[in-house]
C-alpha cells in the first residue's frame, strides 16, 4: 500500500472530535482519519443512507399529559407521601 499526503481544511470543532475519536481508539490522527473516510465510502457503496443508519429525522411525541395520565400521576405522588 502506498501512502499519499492529503491537506484538508476542516472546522476546528470537527478536528477536536476527530482527535477525541483517535484518542479513544488508541490511534494516531492519520490512521483515525483514514479509517473514518474508508467507513464513509464503504457505507456509501453499500447503498446505505443517513435515514437507514440513525433516527435523526424522527421526532419525539412531546404532547402534554392526558387528564387520565395526570390523575394517575397524582395518585402515585399521594402514595409516596
Amino acid at each position: 500500500m502506498t501512502t499519499a499526503v492529503l491537506n484538508v481544511k476542516i472546522d476546528e470543532t470537527l478536528k477536536e472530535k476527530l482527535r477525541h475519536y483517535a484518542q479513544d481508539n488508541d490511534l494516531n490522527l492519520s490512521v483515525a482519519t483514514q479509517r473514518l473516510i474508508a467507513q464513509a465510502f464503504a457505507t456509501e457503496e453499500a447503498g446505505v443512507t443517513g435515514n437507514d443508519v440513525d433516527s435523526q429525522h424522527t421526532e419525539e411525541d412531546t404532547s402534554a399529559f392526558t387528564p387520565k395520565e395526570i390523575k394517575a400521576l397524582r395518585k402515585l405522588l399521594k402514595k409516596k407521601k
